[in-house]
């Protein structure tokens, strides 16, 4: 057993899968999902939001088939003209009634999408819902080019206040800063000593380890879609476990909701799901450009099982 052990069991935890479709060079998204139900359902329509069948009502008013977040990458300069500095962009989905007559879509307006960011989806004609999303942070990222121990900074920027990742080189963990998060890191595999967080090894464990030392999530990909082709077009990315009784709670206590709940999450919860958008996309992007580099030098990373251990090989083209 792992000295650093997940706080619940499963039947006590918020599980909150992760899809990406990788089918542009210039549309990359990563989906984070209510559950596996509704991942798949997104996927079976092939993100046509507005289809019959596209999306089912669950008998306590929440709809499936619709991400809970979306995360891509920003096209800003950092997207253009540096392939490794990829800022992000992170939406959350809102879902309201379509009738603009209707008193409580006017209500739900003022309070999800008045004053911030946000972009039409979607109608869905079968269910009389009309599908938006808001921006819910933006993440930039630089490399710590002035420190040997950090390899690159993470800042996501939220409406209230920031959430800092920085990554280091020659430690098997992420620091984590910020209010709901102070002190805060994202351990690699319990930190083993043999999983260096390289260009050669393949995380397939993560876990957050909070200020006093509890475990409050844990995100792991062991069971990802096409694990042994990363660079897969669609791919199921992994699953995120949330303790739903945390402080502050994962899941609002004291809401009734006769309709879609958009505030389903705590603030906690959310933003445990963007951090996790920042650790998958930091390894896809990095892979990706470890390929072209290598391409464009004759030759390609394969993904080789040496002595137990993934490692990406370089081979001749």
């Amino acid at each position: 057993m792992s000295q650093y052990d997940f706080i619940y069991d499963d039947a006590s935890s918020i599980k909150v899968p992760f899809y990406t479709e990788l089918r542009s060079m210039f549309n990359k998204r990563f989906y984070a999902f209510s559950s596996m139900e509704s991942m798949e359902l997104f996927e079976k329509s092939q993100n046509k939001m507005d289809k019959p069948s596209s999306i089912q009502r669950l008998d306590n008013s929440q709809y499936i088939g619709i991400p809970l977040f979306e995360c891509r990458m920003k096209k800003d300069a950092s997207y253009i003209f540096n392939k490794k500095r990829n800022n992000l962009i992170i939406y959350k989905y809102i879902v309201l009634p379509n009738d603009e007559n209707d008193t409580q879509r006017k209500h739900l307006m003022s309070v999800f999408l008045e004053n911030k960011e946000y972009e039409f989806v979607c109608n869905n004609e079968e269910h009389k819902i009309s599908i938006y999303k808001v921006v819910y942070s933006e993440v930039n990222n630089k490399s710590g080019m002035l420190s040997m121990a950090t390899a690159r900074t993470y800042t996501l920027k939220f409406r209230n206040d920031p959430i800092v990742m920085t990554f280091l080189t020659y430690d098997d963990y992420v620091q984590v800063e910020g209010s709901l998060f102070p002190n805060s890191k994202w351990i690699y595999n319990d930190n083993l000593g043999d999983v260096k967080i390289d260009d050669f090894f393949m995380e397939d464990n993560f876990k957050l380890m909070l200020e006093d030392k509890s475990i409050v999530c844990e995100f792991d990909n062991k069971d990802r879609s096409n694990k042994w082709v990363r660079h897969t077009l669609d791919e199921y990315m992994g699953l995120l476990k949330i303790a739903d009784n945390t402080n502050p709670p994962a899941f609002p206590s004291n809401e009734k909701v006769q309709y879609h709940d958009n505030s389903l999450l705590s603030e906690f919860s959310e933003k445990a799901i963007c951090m996790t958008f920042v650790l998958i996309a930091r390894q896809k992007y990095r892979l990706r450009a470890m390929r072209v580099t290598g391409q464009n030098n004759g030759y390609s990373m394969t993904p080789t099982i040496i002595n137990g251990t993934i490692v990406l090989v370089p081979h001749v083209i």
